[in-house]
């Protein structure tokens, strides 16, 4: 019998990456202050995506209060 796959347990599955407002809800800002973020180069998108996504890392780096690199 082969292992389950992660796709087989969505609980299971932790995201690598936050839309806008989920980042904002993590942070305890507004949407608006990610964007402004973005724009300032302080949070860094992730490229080639459509929409834009922030990575899980630079989500705690930044709520840890360290500058992300």
């Amino acid at each position: 019998m082969n292992p389950p796959l992660p796709s087989d347990d969505p609980e299971a599955a932790e995201a690598l990456t936050y839309s806008v407002q989920e980042a904002a809800a993590v942070l305890g800002i507004s949407p608006t202050t990610i964007y402004r973020l973005v724009y300032r180069r302080l949070l860094k998108p992730v490229p080639g995506l459509r929409h834009k996504r922030i990575s899980k890392a630079q989500i705690h780096t930044l709520a840890q209060g360290k500058q992300v690199s």
